[in-house]
């Protein structure tokens, strides 16, 4: 079967697909439309720009394609890289060295430029590939050279391919750039000049390698809003905010500084996300004879609606003019509409609408195409432009079908009633209308002083006491709070700072802490009194300052609820260190809750209550999905209908004190009885 067929068979398949979908309802899910019009029957691709997958989730679940009749059209996402894809590699030669030289110039008294010049004989470029690639090889495991490739015709004219380009292996960073694309299928002898500095002559090998490559795709740049920038000891953090649409396959830095290297930790933060490490990389721009920049990190998709970029700086000054574009490969939709239509229609964003189940996302993603074969013949027939027609998106408008009401409206609803008395702390919450029903309630350190540690006597309840279903995002944000020094004393040349946590036990990680002394390198050791009173080491090594650096001093460690901290420097023979500012990072969680407006109260502080259970969490992606309100909180107060009473005559206190009454009776009984025993024997 040939392409053509293949592609006429998969049309056939999409066209009887969408004539069996029917989705009169389904344009009221979508806030926003644009009109799409093809070029006649058969494949069609639609690229879609920034405007479109920014209001969608990162999955585009909510983007649909409906016909003229508002039938429910099938398609399938082609989401390439900017790259290009290898499909194959399908040939592999040498090339002849045609001629060598090599020379050396001495620039002054230190620094010899090194100088390498080859002509290399091509053998034709097959027929079923684009253009050779040269890869040069060389045995250092080190360098950096400038490269300069011409190709060579009949009578000796040189044509320039490519004009000081870089050649280079950096270990230490994990780069390297070894291939070149010869665009010339003509070309039958190649120049090639390698230029170096103070490295010696590196006398390479060569190859030729063709590969059949899906065709390349700009990736989107789209430049991400820096919300904050924290500049600490040996590192700078940003916080970048990230619409939900844009998930990136790789972050480039920008920044104006000239030469550095340095490490990049990407997190992942913000409501549907645990913080976890979306990528890291180093990242480098070296000023050498040939500049070398490598200045993009890999991801993986990210699901917050923030960036955590942690650049480790180590002793280096911060970089400069910082800046961070994300590149997100621009998604393509592959469909074919029914018989007879050339127009249709695209809905998307909302975030209301669960992805849909094709049989034809099967064929999704480049990563798992296979390498040769007659299924490598049929993805390049699916996924190759050239075999298909390009469909045109109009002006993006909103939907007038759109139903704005609170997408969670199904989930506004309380549940079962709680008791008041067994909670000690309440704090007083205003929900606020929001578009989507869903509010946003911060948590912070005196709350998380008064609840249990896994949280689970927290309880949202409305006016008559009934409690409302809530997802809880931990470490959902980090706050900085001050700790109090409450004693220093000094002993066997050790000084012993006892640090005050307030609110008692306290989740806490990483210390800042801020002295006066220009200058110092001692072994120190931070150990915790746990919240049962024990004793445990959480960070050592050593509590250094450079000669010159004003910054405070970063103490890194595991966070750990803790009821207070004892910092522990070895002094030697020194002068004790006195101590300024102390700072500890706590990570606070957010709710999420989905109700409707009006007044509410947050209830803390019931050891013995049982965890939640709510049906909401099964939803936690289509909930946090939607954009969510900040709600207005009042204080942390005590509970005016506390009471301590009401706790003990809960079914497991009664059944505590009828235990120990019984317990009790027994112990008079015996003691009666060994009295008596006692008077017998007298």
């Amino acid at each position: 079967m040939t392409n053509l067929q293949r592609l006429l068979v998969l049309s056939m398949v999409i066209t009887v697909q969408a004539a069996d979908l029917p989705a009169e309802n389904l344009a009221t899910l979508f806030p926003n439309r644009a009109s799409i019009t093809t070029e006649g029957p058969g494949l069609s691709r639609l690229e879609l720009p920034a405007g479109v997958i920014g209001p969608c989730r990162s999955d585009l679940a909510d983007l649909r394609i409906l016909s003229e009749l508002g039938r429910e059209v099938p398609f399938l996402v082609d989401s390439p890289d900017a790259t290009g894809t290898a499909v194959e590699l399908r040939h592999r030669a040498t090339p002849d060295v045609l001629s060598a030289g090599r020379s050396r110039k001495a620039l002054d008294s230190r620094v010899t430029r090194f100088r390498e010049e080859y002509v290399l004989g091509l053998p034709p470029v097959p027929d079923d590939v684009a253009a050779w690639d040269l890869v040069v090889i060389a045995a250092r495991p080190e360098f950096v050279s400038r490269v300069t490739i011409t190709s060579i015709d009949g009578q000796g004219k040189r044509t320039t391919l490519l004009q000081e380009g870089s050649f280079f292996r950096l270990p230490d960073a994990g780069a390297e750039k070894n291939r070149f694309t010869i665009p010339d299928r003509n070309t039958s002898r190649l120049g090639l000049t390698l230029e170096g500095l103070d490295q010696g002559y590196l006398n390479p090998k060569f190859s030729l390698e063709a590969r059949r490559l899906l065709p390349e795709y700009e990736s989107q740049g789209a430049e991400l809003e820096i919300s904050d920038v924290r500049h600490l000891p040996r590192s700078t953090e940003l916080e970048v905010s990230r619409p939900r649409g844009l998930v990136p396959r790789r972050l480039r830095l920008m920044t104006t500084t000239g030469t550095f290297h340095r490490k990049i930790t990407v997190w992942d933060e913000g409501p549907g996300a645990d913080p976890e490490v979306l990528g890291s990389s180093a990242v480098l721009r070296i000023d050498a004879i040939a500049p070398v920049e490598s200045l993009e990190i890999p991801l993986r998709p990210a699901r917050g609606d923030r960036l955590r970029i942690v650049i480790d700086n180590q002793d280096s000054p911060p970089l400069e003019a910082l800046g961070l574009v994300a590149l997100v490969p621009q998604p393509i939709l592959i469909f074919s509409l029914p018989q007879g239509e050339t127009q249709a229609t695209l809905v998307f964003g909302g975030g209301r609408a669960h992805r849909p189940q094709y049989d034809l996302f099967a064929l999704e993603g480049r990563a798992d195409l296979p390498a040769a074969g007659e299924s490598a013949d049929r993805a390049l027939a699916l996924l190759d432009p050239a075999s298909a027609s390009a469909a045109k998106l109009g002006p993006v408008e909103r939907n007038p079908l759109y139903d704005a009401s609170p997408a969670l409206s199904f989930a506004m609803h309380p549940g079962a009633p709680v008791d008041p008395r067994l909670y000690s702390h309440r704090r007083r919450i205003d929900v606020r209308p929001s578009p989507e029903g869903l509010a946003r309630i911060e948590i912070d350190t005196r709350d998380l002083a008064v609840m249990r540690p896994d949280m689970a006597d927290l309880r949202i309840i409305d006016s008559e006491a009934r409690q409302w279903a809530y997802l809880r995002q931990d470490r959902s944000r980090f706050v900085d709070i001050a700790l109090r020094q409450t004693g220093h004393r000094v002993e066997d040349h050790e000084s012993y700072y006892s640090l005050e946590v307030p609110n008692p036990p306290m989740t806490v990680g990483r210390l800042l802490i801020q002295t006066e002394a220009p200058y110092f390198d001692r072994g120190f050791r931070l150990q915790a009194t746990l919240e049962d009173g024990r004793k445990r080491d959480l960070a050592q090594g050593r509590f250094f300052r450079r000669l010159g650096d004003p910054r405070a001093v970063r103490v890194d460690f595991s966070p750990t609820r803790v009821s207070s901290l004892e910092l522990i420097i070895n002094d030697g023979d020194d002068a004790p260190l006195a101590l300024g500012s102390v700072s500890a990072r706590i990570p606070t969680p957010n709710l999420y809750l989905a109700a409707e407006p009006g007044a509410y109260e947050v209830l803390l502080g019931f050891p013995e209550a049982q965890p939640p259970h709510y049906e909401l969490e099964k939803i936690r992606s289509t909930v946090l999905a939607v954009p969510a309100a900040a709600v207005t909180s009042g204080p942390l107060e005590d509970n005016p209908l506390y009471s301590a009473a009401r706790r003990l005559s809960g079914a497991a206190n009664l059944q505590k004190i009828l235990l120990w009454a019984v317990l009790g009776f027994a112990v008079i009984i015996l003691v009666l009885m060994t009295l008596r025993m006692a008077r017998q024997e007298q």
